[in-house]
């Protein structure tokens, strides 16, 4: 089977199966096996996730001092069923015992974001700083993306944006797009330059392409450009908007690609108010949430972008949301969710993390 067909089978099901499973487990500060001696280590917040086989992906951006790990795993389908008193679950580095260094710039500094593409390669968005809660960043490393086989564990790319970044970038989150020909392409957003940054995995070369104008207004701040990666079933389309903008956009990933230009990009329509996009299920639907509320909405691109068509799939809690994903071997759509907001406050520690992982209520 396909995996264009394979992928459509799996979408159909996530709706069906969701009800049945109510799988879920909270932890805290991810104590996370650091050697072969058995040491472990406190690392922090999760905030990405991704889900193959057995096995969870967790991103852990270096938000704190004293993180040993930036990238781990979990093996999820032996974690306590609905457990939320879990202090130390099976959580250990990815690459198995491949040191994640501060300052030594062969390692990860501080990965931001995941995704795992169709052909089982993970791709890690290291933004090479370490930027602790209220002090400037450390910039220690130029970013990078790393290309990690989930079966073998083996990195298999390693891939420099020194020469596509400036100064002021700040990459955010990636996302991974096949052609018709079978050739990867990486779309990395730059908030800070109103850029996505354009990479050719098979030929090894990159180019910026800058977003329209009114992407963003004058006065707004350049805070956080989110991207969106939804497969038609001629095209597929990438979605962008930054969280103080007051539009949606989408442009296809052709045009990305080929052009280099965003000038055939087209305006969705105007945002309620500010949004905050937290993934997709692999096909039409974005996952998103308001600013300052947890309940998540799904809405179907093939729809009006409009508060009519936003449905609502999660009434949120305590926690925040900070991503949606597919897991595809469940059938299910997870919720990545912490406690952000108290995490950054200056006095708490990694240890004082709570993660969460939860099958979503209705996908």
């Amino acid at each position: 089977m396909g995996f264009g067909r394979w992928l459509l089978l799996s979408g159909v099901c996530l709706v069906l199966a969701t009800e049945k499973s109510t799988h879920s487990v909270q932890w805290r500060g991810s104590l996370t096996k650091m050697d072969e001696t058995g040491r472990t280590a406190y690392n922090g917040l999760v905030t990405r996730a991704q889900f193959y086989k057995d096995f969870v992906y967790l991103c852990i951006p270096r938000l704190k001092p004293n993180c040993k790990a930036t990238l781990v795993r979990m093996r999820f389908s032996d974690a306590p069923m609905n457990d939320v008193t879990t202090e130390n679950p099976n959580i250990e580095l990815f690459p198995s015992w491949t040191p994640q260094t501060e300052g030594d710039c062969s390692c990860l500094q501080s990965a931001v974001d995941l995704y795992l593409d169709e052909m089982k390669i993970l791709w890690v968005l290291d933004v090479g700083s370490i930027k602790f809660v209220q002090s400037n960043p450390t910039d220690r490393c130029y970013p990078k993306v790393l290309g990690i086989n989930v079966e073998t564990g083996k990195t298999e790319h390693v891939i420099s944006l020194q020469s596509l970044i400036e100064p002021i970038s700040r990459v955010q989150f990636i996302v991974a797009d096949y052609d018709k020909d079978g050739k990867c392409y990486l779309y990395i957003s730059d908030a800070a330059t109103m850029s996505i940054i354009v990479w050719d995995v098979t030929n090894k070369v990159g180019h910026r392409v800058m977003l329209p104008d009114d992407v963003i207004s004058e006065n707004a701040p350049k805070d956080v450009l989110y991207l969106a990666l939804v497969r038609k079933a001629t095209s597929t389309l990438l979605y962008f908007t930054y969280r103080s903008g007051e539009k949606m956009f989408f442009i296809d990933t052709k045009c990305l690609r080929k052009e280099a230009s965003t000038a055939k990009s087209s305006e969705v329509g105007l945002k309620p108010a500010r949004l905050i996009i937290l993934g997709t299920d692999g096909l039409d639907c974005v996952y998103f949430r308001y600013e300052i509320y947890p309940d998540i909405y799904k809405w179907n691109t093939n729809t009006p972008f409009s508060q009519d068509n936003f449905q609502l799939v999660h009434t949120g809690g305590q926690l925040t949301p900070t991503q949606v994903m597919p897991y595809y071997s469940w059938n299910v759509m997870m919720l990545c969710e912490s406690n952000l907001s108290e995490y950054l406050n200056p006095n708490s520690k990694p240890s004082d993390a709570i993660n969460s992982l939860t099958v979503m209520q209705v996908a």
